[in-house]
């Protein structure tokens, strides 16, 4: 999913920061993330962030990765909110 795409899905929502969602925060590196979280990797890669293969994302936390990708922070933690609510939904 495109950076567009995520926008997208968003336009029509409340403005609201997100700073955690399902134990995932900000300022985790991509490396916590995948080893606490390893559900969210799929919505990473489809949200465009496939720099999750990347050895050096270890250390890069989800709110840098997602500056290096142009996907406001926010945007992306609500797009990973409704993705794993979508999944645990079903």
């Amino acid at each position: 999913m495109s950076t567009e795409n995520i926008e997208n899905n968003n336009t029509d929502k409340a403005e609201e920061n997100v700073l955690e969602v399902f134990g995932i925060r900000p300022d985790m590196t991509l490396g916590e993330i995948m080893q606490t979280k390893p559900e969210v990797i799929p919505v990473l890669m489809e949200a465009g962030m496939h720099c999750i293969s990347c050895p050096a994302a270890m250390m890069e936390t989800l709110e840098e990765a997602s500056i290096v990708h142009g996907i406001p922070v926010d945007e992306l933690m609500k797009f990973i909110k409704e993705s794993l609510e979508r999944e645990s939904s079903n």
